[in-house]
């Protein structure tokens, strides 16, 4: 099966989109660690999951490696 083309601006874009998200990961990620409200713990988590599963998209359409699951 062949892969689409994807454009450099799309690329381009991809790539500063997955770089926002990777640093509003490892916010979240550090701010869960500090976090003690039960109630708080579970939003975040819930975030950090739905951040990697856009990171992970971003990420294959521009080219770059998927951010792990355990970060």
């Amino acid at each position: 099966m062949r892969t689409p083309a994807i454009s450099s601006e799309l690329r381009s874009a991809c790539r500063v989109h997955a770089r926002l998200l990777d640093s509003f990961i490892e916010l979240t990620r550090v701010e869960l660690e500090h976090q003690t409200c039960a109630f708080a713990q579970e939003s975040l988590r819930e975030s950090l999951e739905l951040l990697r599963t856009d990171r992970k998209a971003y990420g294959a359409l521009g080219g770059l490696i998927a951010v792990s699951d355990a970060a």
